[in-house]
């Protein structure tokens, strides 16, 4: 069972939002102006966007992964302990 955010929790991520940002010259540049005090410190995760001329998305898609087989793992675990349950 997951536990409620505490309001601390939820103020921090009430506080975050995603920021279009343009790297140049070791700067990163907002898209748009921020409403940010002159010389405030943030918190900044750089998530990367999906280049072509980088990534061979097609071959990674193709890739088979570990995420299918823990999820065939998954169901035959569950599938059995529903069996063990009826069994009683």
């Amino acid at each position: 069972m997951f536990a409620h955010p505490s309001a601390r929790d939820s103020a921090i991520l009430s506080a975050m939002r995603p920021v279009e940002a343009l790297y140049e010259n070791g700067t990163l540049k907002p898209a748009k102006p921020l409403n940010l005090r002159q010389g405030e410190r943030v918190a900044v995760i750089v998530v990367r966007r999906p280049d072509a001329s980088r990534w061979d998305l097609a071959r990674l898609a193709s890739l088979p992964t570990e995420d299918e087989d823990l999820a065939a793992q998954g169901v035959e675990d569950w599938s059995a302990a529903l069996d063990h349950e009826d069994r009683g």
